[in-house]
C-alpha cells in the first residue's frame, strides 16, 4: 500500500485509541506480518487521504457539468458520442 510519499521524512505523532480498536490492529498485524502500527496507520490515513482528494475532484467535476449551459451540454454530448465511435472503432481494427 505504500507509496513515494513514504519515503519523504517523518514526523512522531502521539495518540489515544480505544484499547479494542488497538487490539483489533495488532491481530490484524499479526496476520499480515512484516507491518508495524505506524505503517498500518499510515497506509489507512494514506488510503483515507486519496480518497478526500478523488471526492474533491468528483464535486470540482459536478460543480462543472452543473454550471454549463444547455448548448454546452448538448455539444459535450456530442463530443461523446464522436469518442464512443472512435473507440470502437479501434477495437474492432
Amino acid at each position: 500500500m505504500g507509496d513515494k510519499m513514504s519515503s519523504s521524512a517523518k514526523v512522531k505523532v502521539t495518540a489515544n485509541l480505544d484499547s479494542e480498536l488497538v487490539k483489533a490492529i495488532d491481530q490484524f498485524l499479526k496476520r499480515v506480518k512484516n507491518r508495524s502500527r505506524s505503517q498500518f496507520i499510515e497506509d489507512v490515513l494514506r488510503k483515507w487521504h486519496r480518497e478526500q482528494k478523488k471526492r474533491e475532484l468528483e464535486s470540482q467535476i459536478e460543480e462543472y457539468y452543473l454550471s454549463l449551459s444547455h448548448e454546452e451540454r448538448e455539444e459535450d454530448r456530442q463530443w461523446s458520442k464522436i469518442a464512443t465511435r472512435s473507440a470502437h472503432q479501434l477495437w474492432e481494427e
